[in-house]
């Protein structure tokens, strides 16, 4: 793999056939068993195993890149930029969320400048787009003719894009012509015009060419203690240091606030990340998580710290973070923790139930990030501020209604 695709925190990866771009869907109310993009996930693979089948089998690159299967312990953003530095095809899975929301905007602006600047003459030429779900009438994006055109000779694709056809049993064999059509399409491209290795900037350096409109805003805040024992609360000065508060130094390259935002993030937040004890005056303003260490409530101002952010605001989703070590020490005091908690805001759902009893590992974190942020947003619907409904000049807050089932999980 040429030097210039590697970013200096980024996982080895093997370059790719297709880079595989999509609009993450928060999970649905009442349905924590279900993996939020199962369907997204399932395609990938059928698609991955087509461009095997079809690909050359001495190439020694990987037939497609998900982020999903990005390892916990690594930067995520890093080994994003990554694969798309090393992707022959980008394929973006159309639906009324990709257009609306940052994250999958700017991925495709960065592949997109990742071309222009290697020298491809016609970048759009490398994007294989799919009709995963039907757009809204009236909406044309770029690059919709080709999308139809690769379920053109299957009837249903058109109407109810290829995720129903995946879901539906009467339509599997039309949906599977419809992967092998795509699979076909992205082995030429990348064995007849192979592109090198070439550095695409990071997302964060792009913009969302969809839409001018700003993101919500979630917060993150970090009520974990400074290496000498005080809260941050007592102790504000040392708020870069445990803003970066690493719970599990063996597995983890990003902070633990990192990997909150980017999972917020990729649900379509623009994400606010600070020490706890200088966020309380505006912490309540939006939906948020407050990531706790149990020795944060080793002192007074901790313990008041921290019932202050929480009270009577149940759009702030307080996550324990607990160590397996069996420190004594710890453990009362995670037990202070819950009973803080208990007292002022009692969970009353399975996800806020899991967060305040805790999490000792950063794969239960991740995997209880998405449903955090989506109960967050929830309430925050039902029971926020009333000013939620009014957006600040230039921002477009998606926070001033409720959505359908459908529109929650359109990616």
């Amino acid at each position: 793999m040429s030097e210039i695709a590697m970013m200096p925190d980024a996982v080895p990866l093997r370059a790719s056939y297709f880079y595989l771009s999509y609009a993450h869907s928060p999970p649905l109310a009442g349905s924590p068993q279900l993996t939020h993009d199962q369907w997204v996930r399932t395609f990938f693979h059928d698609l991955s195993d087509a461009v095997h089948r079809l690909g050359s089998q001495h190439r020694g690159i990987a037939p497609g890149f998900f982020d999903q299967d990005i390892p916990l312990n690594s930067d995520w953003r890093a080994s994003l930029t990554q694969a798309m530095s090393t992707a022959q095809v980008f394929i973006p899975l159309y639906a009324p969320g990709y257009f609306s929301r940052s994250w999958p905007g700017r991925e495709w602006a960065s592949f997109k400048r990742r071309l222009i600047n290697a020298g491809v003459k016609k970048p759009l030429g490398r994007f294989a787009p799919v009709l995963w779900i039907p757009l809204k009438p009236g909406d044309e994006p770029e690059g919709l003719p080709q999308a139809l055109a690769i379920g053109a000779s299957e009837s249903a694709y058109a109407d109810n894009g290829l995720r129903a056809m995946l879901r539906l049993t009467p339509y599997r064999e039309s949906y599977f012509r419809v992967v092998e059509r795509l699979a076909r399409q992205v082995v030429n491209l990348a064995e007849s015009d192979t592109i090198p290795p070439s550095l695409a900037p990071d997302i964060d350096m792009v913009r969302n060419p969809f839409s001018s409109a700003s993101a919500a805003v979630f917060a993150v805040a970090v009520a974990a203690a400074d290496r000498g024992g005080s809260s941050a609360a007592a102790d504000a000065g040392s708020g870069t240091a445990v803003s970066g508060w690493r719970p599990f130094p063996g597995a983890q390259r990003l902070s633990l606030a990192e990997y909150a935002a980017t999972i917020a993030e990729q649900l379509d937040f623009a994400v606010q990340v600070t020490v706890l004890g200088e966020i309380e005056t505006r912490l309540g303003a939006n939906p948020g998580v407050v990531l706790v260490d149990p020795w944060f409530v080793n002192d007074a101002d901790g313990r008041e710290s921290l019932r202050e952010a929480v009270r009577d605001r149940p759009w702030i989703m307080p996550v324990l973070v607990t160590n397996s070590g069996g420190d004594p020490k710890e453990t009362e005091l995670a037990q202070r923790v819950r009973a803080i908690l208990d007292g002022v805001q009692p969970p009353h759902t399975d996800t806020a139930r899991q967060a305040v009893a805790g999490v000792n590992s950063l794969e239960q974190f991740v995997a209880l990030m998405p449903f955090l942020i989506a109960e967050a947003e929830r309430h925050f619907l039902r029971r926020g501020p009333i000013e939620r409904s009014v957006a600040r000049p230039g921002s477009r807050r998606r926070l001033g209604g409720t959505k359908t089932d459908e529109e929650d999980s359109d990616g």
